[in-house]
């Protein structure tokens, strides 16, 4: 008996991780896998380039629910009203993006 089943097909490798990494997500393990000649040719159109994601045979039915909420549109992030955030200084000093210790 297989271990894997096939739970999404996408066009390309970014689709295909992206659906991984929200499987991921839910603790679901997957794997995402295409065909060699389209990885080596760049393609993302056609049946060179389509990406398969597999989820293991216990986990298909959780896989499936994430799924079918993606496609609904219910795992959408809220709008964030940037305009009315504002930053002060103190938030700013709180940010270490570069060292300057050179």
């Amino acid at each position: 008996m297989k271990k894997y089943k096939l739970i999404y097909k996408c066009y390309g490798m970014l689709d295909a991780k992206s659906i991984q990494l929200l499987l991921e997500s839910f603790n679901i393990k997957s794997k995402a896998y295409q065909e060699s000649a389209g990885v080596a040719l760049g393609l993302t159109v056609g049946g060179l380039g389509a990406a398969n994601v597999y989820v293991k045979n216990e986990d298909f039915e959780d896989a499936q629910k994430i799924i079918s909420l993606l496609e609904n549109g219910k795992l959408e992030m809220p709008e964030i009203d940037l305009d009315n955030q504002t930053l002060n200084d103190v938030d700013i000093d709180d940010f270490d993006l570069i060292n300057d210790e050179d």
